[in-house]
């Protein structure tokens, strides 16, 4: 299940379009009566400060609604700034109650379901995602997605702003009341100073300007409070119905990781101690290696739709940290009718390596998930994998159909999982997407079908990575080059291109030169044969010399990722990637127990 680019892009546009269209519908008419609190638990441990009414209702709590990773952080805020004391078993309860009790609609958690998910994004200023009175107010320091998740009445959204100015005093001048700017540039310069031959010029970033006449955070607020309410009509119906769906059996995995290729798999989910617990047995097979690996674990939904879980590998972990982890972890959303799951299965110190996943029911009829291969060329014989599941024994090639102008020529391998074809593609196939069938089951558009490579991309155009190994982990970054065929209008790089997927590439670092005698690529990391960079250790390198100073300096720094394809005719077609190597996140911020 890849995603190319464009519809990566697509799908982000659709996303937002459902996320403004889930605002319109939150109407401010709607009563935004508070969520009465009625767990004992969370009124013992948060009713010493937080006061609770006659009818239930809380101070603060019945006044906010949002995700799970939201509660989990305000709950170790409370532990850790107000004293608050909680057994693991209590924190649990707590979070797993606020979380439903208190927690978003399916409609209103999609559009911001790769907050979950732990996706890298680069969209803290996209103008699709991040509305205007949001930019360069709440994404200055958190992610979009967080501020997004979130719904609550006006007056807790100004008790909010005010508790960030009461811990973080220069939130209110630099952010959310700024004063005005001395100039019309975009920077204001601080300071000059001079090392060497070089010339440094500090500068503030421009400040956030007045909307409408109003302060920034007073159009944040006016935002938020008109467009992201308390009580919306998706909730009001969502908590009328909430209930656990039935997810008791055996689940298909159609999957993708970035430089490993497709996945297929299952999941087995077994009913656990409560009605929202599972326990889970996972078999995940990389398509192009045939390596398999065997994983267990644990998953709980909250809200009836939003499962987190967590695995652990069945045997060592692998040395290699893009594939078997030792520890992995899970966000998946599942389908109101319950017939599918939709998420991110992550790992790595910043969950930078993952498997995008969809998961079926196989039921008893003949399942086909997809292929090894994402495409194959014309004219050529082939080999070709197909995976699915309740695959029928004594199968003939003319029980296969995969287009015009593919012959089936024999089948050299038959299992209930998987089919291995020979293929005979006739010259003259016009390029695009194939589906196979096989007596009524039908995988669409499960390879492509091409008669040259025109272009290659190096995916993703760019990236960060963190330096670690000593006292913080390290951040890699993973890169594919990804072959593209003209579409018909004959030109590169227009949106009728055909994507072919990954092909194996040459792959080096290039030094991306930002000043005189740039040395980055000799310390920043090294790159594999498969798209895999590796940073550098952190901390001040004694063999490292930058801006002629006497100091050691650390192995940070920017470079080109270049990546070499030999086509199956003519030259040799190169692409490059750019990327940034920077320190080490030292603070981390995370909800691991949201998945426990």
């Amino acid at each position: 299940m890849r995603i190319s680019t464009f519809q990566a892009h697509s799908l982000r546009l659709f996303f937002a379009s459902l996320f403004v269209a889930s605002l319109g519908l939150a109407a401010t008419n709607v009563p935004q009566d508070p969520i009465p609190i009625n767990d004992q638990v969370v009124i013992d441990k948060c009713g010493g400060c937080h006061r609770l009414s006659g009818t239930g209702v809380m101070s603060r709590l019945s006044y906010i609604r949002t995700t799970p990773e939201v509660w989990e952080q305000a709950i170790k805020r409370m532990v850790r700034l107000h004293g608050v004391v909680l057994s693991a078993q209590e924190a649990t309860h707590a979070l797993r109650y606020l979380s439903t009790n208190n927690g978003l609609a399916p409609e209103e958690a999609k559009p911001i379901f790769w907050e979950a998910e732990h996706r890298l994004f680069r969209d803290q200023e996209d103008p699709v995602l991040v509305p205007a009175a949001l930019q360069s107010v709440c994404n200055y320091c958190h992610t979009i997605g967080r501020v997004l998740g979130q719904r609550r009445t006006r007056e807790d959204y100004q008790k909010l702003a005010t508790t960030h100015v009461a811990l973080y005093p220069y939130t209110d001048i630099m952010v959310f009341r700024p004063y005005p700017s001395t100039t019309s540039a975009e920077e204001v310069p601080v300071t000059t100073t001079n090392v060497g031959s070089f010339e440094t010029v500090l500068n503030y970033p421009k400040a956030p300007q007045p909307v409408d006449g109003k302060a920034p955070i007073d159009g944040a607020l006016d935002y938020l409070a008109d467009k992201q309410p308390l009580i919306t009509p998706e909730w009001s119906a969502w908590k009328a119905i909430m209930h656990t769906p039935k997810l008791a059996g055996t689940w298909l995995i159609n999957g993708y990781q970035k430089g490993r290729g497709r996945v297929y798999g299952e999941m087995v989910v077994e009913a656990g101690a409560s009605a929202d617990d599972f326990t889970t047995k996972l078999t995940l097979q990389y398509a192009g290696s045939g390596q398999e690996l065997h994983r267990t674990g644990k998953g709980f939904v909250y809200t009836g739709y939003s499962w987190r879980g967590r695995t652990k590998v069945e045997g060592a972990a692998s040395t290699d940290p893009s594939v078997s982890p030792a520890q992995m972890k899970e966000a998946l959303f599942v389908a109101r009718d319950g017939s599918s799951i939709d998420g991110r299965f992550y790992w790595g110190g910043y969950d930078e390596f993952g498997i995008d996943v969809h998961l079926t029911r196989p039921g008893t009829s003949i399942v086909l998930q997809g292929t090894d291969k994402l495409a194959v060329r014309s004219p050529s014989t082939a080999q070709l994998k197909v995976f699915g599941a309740n695959l029928p024994a004594g199968l003939k090639p003319a029980d296969f159909d995969l287009g015009p102008g593919i012959k089936v020529a024999r089948i050299s391998e038959s299992k209930p999982t998987e089919v291995a074809l020979e293929l005979a593609v006739d010259a003259g196939v016009a390029p695009g997407m194939h589906d196979i069938t096989l007596r009524g089951a039908t995988a669409v558009k499960a390879f492509a079908v091409y008669d040259h490579v025109s272009y290659i991309k190096v995916m993703p155009d760019a990236s960060f990575a963190r330096l670690g190994g000593t006292i913080a982990a390290k951040q890699y970054a993973q890169f594919e080059a990804v072959a593209f065929a003209n579409g018909p209008d004959g030109k590169p790089g227009t949106d009728d291109d055909l994507e072919l997927g990954p092909v194996t590439a040459n792959w080096s670092l290039e030094e991306f030169f930002s000043g005189p005698n740039d040395d980055d690529i000799k310390f920043v990391g090294k790159i594999n044969d498969a798209g895999l960079f590796t940073p550098n250790i952190e901390g001040p390198n004694p063999e490292r010399k930058k801006q002629y100073n006497n100091f050691g300096t650390d192995n940070y720094g920017d470079v080109w990722v270049d990546a070499s394809y030999q086509p199956e005719s003519g030259p040799p077609m190169k692409a490059r990637s750019y990327l940034v190597v920077t320190v080490p996140q030292y603070i981390h911020y995370d909800q691991p127990e949201v998945s426990q």
